[in-house]
């Protein structure tokens, strides 16, 4: 909701991102920012300290005169906690303020097949399992995310892309938020995990604006950035890769009812039906010997890696479908950085250079001079970084403070709890 920039806690929410930025830590540096008067400064620094958000350094900083008093954010404020969805388990997580982890765990669950309440429980029940013993009214926020887009002003899951989804994603009428808002009493927000994996990216030190990040997994979806902003999209679908034609091909029938997408030559599902087509076929390869359930996609990219011919043709095409979408993103939204992290085809140094190679030669030459394509963190760690960071960025937002700064703690402000949106 809009807030007055003369409110005094929109004011208490500027100097603290500054602080926390490191763009201004000392009274002088944060009136210079603020163009704030000097007592009105000490006034919301006194203000911040009052509710354990900031404290002194115990460094001093001087610009010719006077040594100042330099301040920090204060990370033993409050705890933060998150619950992120993948296809066979979820991961939880805690950590302070300061987004220092201090828990995590991941439980195996059947997350497409499971009972969404079911799911809840148990995953919020794994959550106080992990918060530390003093967290007792300090658990100042909850951030859950989800496989399939989800709409940011209800946080429930939007509307699945075909008919044909709709056992993949849970009932759009599902309240995610309400449920895990009364069971934690917490302020809780919802994100796509896709999403949350370009949070993470754009957050990373020295990101740029503009990135796009593959998150690879069962399928291959994606999250964009645009000028620091996650950009979800009219209809909160944006980034669903999975879908975009490749080539028209009827043999590549996509989950979603069509043929010729990405995710039927580069999703997991489509990866581990080419092998098993492959051995059908009676084709020499080593993944013949594996038994069923021991043929993964790593172990498809481990077999196409030692040299196995036709484990290699699964990753090279694979690998060029991506690249051939990816050459349609980047010339049309040109920017400078793609994180590529999840499965064993995200981290394989074959999977990348052929995808890179489709890249360059189908992309505008002028939006690949200058782009970077790196692997993403092992184990998914953007989507980790970047549901803590949409929590804490919602918690010290100028709306958000102004509501909980007057009562003291996010926990003890029923307006946010009771939030029909979450923007």
């Amino acid at each position: 909701m809009p807030v007055s920039p003369q409110d005094p806690w929109v004011q208490v929410a500027e100097v603290v991102r500054l602080i926390r930025s490191g763009e201004a830590q000392t009274r002088p540096e944060l009136a210079d920012a603020t163009r704030l008067g000097r007592n009105v400064i000490t006034l919301r620094i006194q203000s911040a300290q009052d509710l354990g958000l900031v404290e002194p350094s115990g460094d001093v900083r001087s610009r010719g005169g006077r040594a100042a008093e330099v301040w920090q954010l204060r990370g033993a404020a409050g705890y933060l906690a998150i619950g992120l969805h993948g296809p066979d388990h979820f991961r939880v997580a805690v950590a302070d303020l300061n987004l220092n982890l201090i828990a995590e765990k991941t439980v195996p669950w059947p997350i497409i097949s499971a009972d969404p309440v079911e799911t809840s429980e148990r995953m919020a029940a794994e959550i106080e399992g992990l918060l530390p013993a003093d967290a007792n009214g300090r658990l100042w926020g909850f951030g859950i995310g989800l496989l399939g887009p989800v709409d940011f002003t209800t946080g429930g899951n939007a509307d699945p892309v075909t008919v044909s989804t709709l056992g993949t994603r849970w009932p759009r009428d599902f309240d995610v938020r309400g449920r895990f808002t009364k069971r934690l009493q917490a302020p809780v927000l919802v994100e796509s995990v896709a999403n949350l994996m370009a949070l993470g990216a754009a957050a990373a030190p020295g990101a740029p604006d503009d990135l796009i990040a593959i998150r690879m997994q069962m399928g291959v979806g994606s999250g964009i950035v645009t000028a620091g902003r996650l950009h979800r999209g009219a209809d909160w679908i944006a980034g669903e890769t999975n879908h975009i034609l490749v080539r028209a091909d009827p043999e590549r029938v996509c989950i979603c009812g069509k043929t010729g997408c990405l995710d039927a030559y580069a999703g997991a599902w489509a990866v581990m039906d080419d092998a098993r087509r492959t051995i059908a076929q009676g084709r020499n390869t080593t993944l013949a010997k594996l038994d069923s359930d021991e043929l993964t996609v790593r172990a498809i990219v481990a077999a196409a890696e030692s040299g196995d011919i036709p484990a290699a043709e699964i990753v090279l095409r694979a690998a060029d479908a991506l690249g051939r979408v990816l050459a349609t993103l980047v010339t049309w939204f040109n920017p400078r950085r793609v994180v590529i992290g999840g499965n064993a085809l995200a981290s394989s140094p074959l999977f990348h250079n052929a995808m890179r190679r489709t890249l360059n030669s189908q992309a505008l030459a002028a939006s690949v001079d200058a782009l970077e394509v790196r692997t993403g963190e092992p184990h998914l760690m953007e989507e980790v970084h970047g549901a803590f960071h949409m929590v804490r960025e919602a918690l010290l937002s100028p709306s958000y403070l102004a509501e909980w700064g007057p009562v003291g703690s996010p926990m003890q402000a029923a307006g946010l709890r009771e939030r029909e949106s979450q923007i």
